[in-house]
Order: structure tokens, then sequence, then C-alpha cells
């Protein structure tokens, strides 16, 4: 009876042993009531193998149900006294009568494991102080912060853990509060070798700036306001001039940028290039990103133009849909649109009615302009269009049936999917052999890999929050790359420094508007001129439609031709004035403008830039 007794407790201890380990690894994320349970089993196991020691421990008793009683009790006993350290000396201490080191070592190990998994309990009860811990051994790495912690940040995060935080010793830090932080989140902060702490940004930033040899800011909350009182925040707790250089990104939506011009540059006057600001506008980075690598020209159809009197090259864009994405892809193909043998046309078809949004952002954005010098477009609006009726159909059928780039974003993904699938399918019962691009907006990528190929063979789905929110769509990474290399091409001696220049947001953003063309010319001038890059600075025809696209980038923004009255005696604006009521004395067609204004306009890809602009 004795040894039957020792065996089962072996095999339960043993069994309840692996069982702990089982249970707790077996969770795709442990949290702190898995160690707690996990610490059960393996007390468990040291207390059911104590039992037999204690109950042929031969001490007398007149009622052997009362030795049965008292040898559990002295084994539980027995286990939670080890366990508080007051207990035997060996807390493995066994008097087995044949097998002794075996036992010892499965309640030695079951010892362990309890120690280890309480240790886990604790540390993750206690998670916040620990997170502290670890960050001020990582203060001295290169480092990325995030205020927050939401699917954008995150999915950032993620991003730069992929392409630099593998391979680099980087430290990646979110500073949230306890709220905002659930398991799920958790597991994804701790994938990416993350740290997650309560301490305000602005005081992460303040220790980080002393000894990290440089610091990322990603303000991308879910509130705008929000994120530009920590910009302050962060800007006011630098007293002084930091060790390393910060840059800040600021997800902005609604806020115009003049509203932080200033502000700007009286951080540039006080930390010069320690300090650089960039305020994010997500559709638009989104959208220049987009096509800085897919071209709307491929597909231009060529057509006899009467009254330019030439065969010109139409690009025929069709946006489906009008909100923010589809809003800034409408501004983005009007300027890049404006290239030599070429004319840019725009349907868009929608299910509202926000045509007048249009009239309101852009006044001087009219339906048609036809004039070389100035610009050439046309615009057609289709508005409250039921897009799952035959209406719809009908409409690209009828008048726009040889769009060369569609744009499809007009609502869910489904939606968005299922539009994208008729217009290649009318564009199949045409039997268009011509080329067209069709791209559908997805959020939930992953939804595509379960989608037909054959049916979706022609269409490009983009714009999911993985590509949307990454490291290098937030960054302009690669437009950026390039316009700085060409901008210190133009500037070799250094005397308009870049962090200078792109401490002005309309510098910058119409400066990558201008890269962003410029790789397009470089394509074009290999496809129709040879290579002949000179022609840029021979042929005035290139000044001309520099001038035309500066002029439909700049009423894109909303600017307007300044009144007589406005100029002063020299027929120049003043530029506070200029930048209040959004006007420009400039935005005239090429031939009006005075000499000096027409050199402004001079395009010259030399070898070296156009070099930038292939490698990019």
């Amino acid at each position: 009876m004795e040894m039957i007794c020792w065996y089962l407790a072996f095999i339960m201890g043993t069994g309840f042993l692996f069982a702990g380990i089982v249970y707790l690894f077996r969770k795709k994320e442990i949290r702190e009531e898995h160690f707690a349970k996990a610490a059960i089993f393996e007390f468990t196991a040291g207390f059911v193998m104590y039992i037999p020691q204690e109950l042929f421990n031969d001490i007398p008793s007149s009622l052997p149900v009362l030795n049965v009683i008292e040898s559990l009790l002295t084994a539980l006993l027995r286990s939670i006294s080890i366990y508080m350290g007051n207990g035997y000396e060996r807390a493995a201490y066994v008097n087995h009568p044949v097998f002794t080191g075996f036992y010892a070592t499965v309640m030695a190990v079951s010892h362990i494991l309890l120690l280890l998994f309480i240790a886990g309990f604790v540390i993750r009860l206690f998670e916040n102080p620990v997170q502290r811990f670890i960050l001020s051994f990582r203060k001295r790495r290169y480092s990325y912060v995030f205020s927050g912690c939401n699917e954008k940040s995150l999915t950032i995060a993620e991003s730069i853990y992929r392409s630099i935080g593998s391979q680099k010793k980087v430290s990646i830090v979110f500073a949230v509060a306890d709220a905002e932080t659930g398991e799920e989140t958790k597991q994804r902060i701790r994938s990416m070798k993350g740290v997650f702490t309560d301490i305000p940004v602005k005081r992460i930033v303040k220790r980080m700036s002393r000894k990290s040899k440089g610091v990322e800011v990603f303000l991308f909350g879910d509130s705008e306001e929000k994120n530009l009182v920590q910009l302050e925040q962060i800007c006011d707790s630098l007293k002084t001039v930091p060790n390393c250089n910060i840059k800040i990104f600021v997800e902005l939506i609604e806020t115009p940028w003049n509203l932080y011009g200033e502000f700007i540059k009286e951080l540039d006057s006080k930390f010069g290039e320690k300090l650089i600001i960039n305020l994010v506008r997500t559709e638009e980075n989104f959208v220049f990103n987009n096509l800085f690598d897919n071209s709307v020209f491929e597909n231009a159809i060529p057509k006899e133009d009467a009254v330019l009197g030439k065969t010109i090259r139409e690009i025929k864009v069709l946006l489906i849909g009008m909100n923010e994405r589809n809003l800034e892809m409408f501004r983005a193909v009007l300027h890049l649109g404006q290239m030599p043998g070429y004319r840019m046309n725009v349907m868009v078809i929608e299910d509202g009615a926000k045509q007048s949004i249009l009239r309101e952002r852009f006044p001087e954005i009219k339906e048609e302009c036809n004039v070389e010098g100035d610009a050439l477009y046309k615009i057609m609006y289709r508005e409250n269009t039921d897009y799952r009726a035959e209406i719809f159909d009908e409409i690209i059928r009828k008048e726009y049936p040889d769009f060369t780039f569609a744009f499809v974003n007009a609502g869910d993904d489904i939606l968005n999917a299922n539009i994208a699938m008729r217009l290649n399918a009318i564009c199949c019962r045409a039997n268009r052999k011509d080329g067209y691009s069709i791209q559908a907006n997805i959020l939930n990528r992953g939804i595509c890999k379960c989608w037909s190929r054959s049916l979706t063979e022609n269409i490009s789905f983009v714009g999911s929050i993985e590509e949307t929110y990454n490291y290098d769509f937030i960054t302009m990474s690669g437009i950026e790359k390039a316009t700085v290399a060409i901008h210190y091409v133009r500037y070799p001696d250094g005397s308009k420094p870049w962090y200078v220049y792109c401490n002005d947001e309309y510098n910058r953003h119409s400066v990558y508007a201008r890269t962003l063309s410029f790789k397009h010319k470089v394509r074009i001038i290999d496809e129709y001129y040879r290579s002949d890059y000179s022609a840029t600075s021979r042929d005035e025809v290139w000044k001309i439609y520099e001038h035309m696209r500066w002029n439909m980038y700049t009423r894109v923004m909303g600017y307007v031709r300044a009144d007589e009255a406005l100029l002063d005696e020299k027929g120049e604006l003043d530029r506070k004035l200029r930048v209040t009521a959004k006007v420009h004395n400039c935005l005239v067609p090429f031939e009006e403008l005075d000499e000096k204004e027409k050199k402004k306009d001079s395009l010259v890809l030399t070898q070296e830039v156009v070099g930038i602009l292939k490698n990019c």
C-alpha cells in the first residue's frame, strides 16, 4: 500500500509539473493570471509529492482518518512554509525507499518552476516600473518615441523594427497610460523589443536629448489638438540645445500649416538643425509616395489638339469617391499632369454632392483650361451617382470608356474591390488593348489573399494601414532623400542649408511636389527625347511647363491671383499679405511674367540630378 501511494504521488506530481508548463506556454498572450494559474499547478505538484512522506511517518493515532488528515495538512503546511522562506533546509527532502533521486529531482524542479512563475506574475503585476528600469539602460541608443498607442503608431513602430530595429540596437518607446495598453497591445510592443511607460513624452524626450544618439518622435494620437499640445510641451521642455538631433513628426488633418509657421521658425533660430519638426499630412504623403512609384503618363492617348495645333497625349484620370484621400489625389494629378506633350483630364464620380468643396478650396480651378503657359486640363464631375446601379456603368461606357488611370476609394474594402472589378470588366468587354491602370483602396490587405487572381489581374490594391502608416511613407523617405540630394546640387556651397529650407512647411511640401514632377520628367525625356537632358535648359518649353506645374500646385493649395490693388508701386506683393490672404501675383500665364520671374522657372536636369532621380 505504501509503495502504491509513493508511485501515485510521483506520477501525479510529474503530471501537475508538466501541466503547468504546457498551460503557460500554449497561451499566445501570457497575462498575469496565466502565470498565477501555472504557479498553482507547480504548487500542487509539490504538495502531492509531500503527502506519502507525511502519511507514512509512523506517528501513532487512535483513528486512521485523523492520521490521513494530519498528513495532508502537514504536507500542505510544508509546501506553504517552503515558499514563504521559513521552511525546511532541503525543500525536496524525501525518504523514499526506492528512487529518492528521481523523486527529489521532480520535486525540486516543481519548486523552481513555481518560484519562476511567481516571479513572472510579480513582474507583470508591476510591469510599468520594470519597463522604466529597462528604459534607463537604453537611453543612449538611437530612439523612436511614440506618444500614445493606437493602430497607427503601432504600425509605424513595427515597420521601423522590420527595417531597422531587428538589425541595429535602437530603442522603440511608447509613452502610454495603462488604460491604452491591453495585453494584445503589450504583446505587439514586446514583439518589437519595445518599451512602454507612463512617463509623459516630454520627459522621455528631455531625458534622451542628453545622452541618446538621436531621437525621432511621432505624435500620431487620435486627437489632433492633443498632438499639437504635446509638440509645444516637448519644445518647452528643451530649455537648452540638446546634445543629440531630435526630429518630431506631427500628424495634421485639419490644422493649416501657417498656424505653426512662426513657431517652427522660432525653434529654428534657437535650436538650429538639432531640432527638426515635420507636420505630416498623411493623405498627401500617401498620394505623393503612390505617384512617385506609379506613373499616370504611361497609357496616355495621342490626340490632335485643334486649339494648340499639335498632337498631344491625354492622361485620363478617373476618381471614384470624394474624401480626403481622393481630394489629395485630385490635387496631385492636376499639377503633376502639366508636362510637355500632355494634357490632364479628370473625371470624378461620387454618390454625394461635394463638388462645392472643390470650388471652395480651389477657387482658381475652373472646369477647363486650355492655355499653354497657364494650364492644360479638363475636369468632369458626376454627383449623386449610385455606384451599385446601372447608371454608374453607363457613365463609364458613354463618357469615359478610355480612362487611363483609375483610383477607387468610394467606401469600404468590398465596395472598392467590386467597383474596380466592374471597371475592369467594362474595359475587357471593350477589348481595350491600349493599356490602363486601376487602383483600389483597401484598408485591410489581408482579405485580398482569398480573392480570385483572375478577377483582380489588372487591379492594384493600395492604401492599407500597413502601407500608409509605414515609416518610409510617413517620413517621405524616398522623396526626401532625392530632394535633399538635389537641393545640395543646387546649393553646393551650403549657403541655404536643407534644415532651414524644409522648416518652412510650404517650401518643404512644394519642393517634394517638384521632385515628384522631376522624376517623371526624367522618364519622359528617356522615352521620347533619347535622354537628351540638355533640352530642359535649351528649350523654353520646359520653362513654360515648369511654370504651369507651379501654377497648378499653388492653385490647388488654395491660392488665387492677386488683385492689382494689392500690389505696391513696384508691382510686387507684400509677403505677409500673400500668406494671410492666400494670394499670389505670379498666377498668370508664362508670357505675362517679367524676366526675373521667368528665370525662376528654369529647369536644369544635369547628369548628377538625373542620377539621383533614377536611383531613388
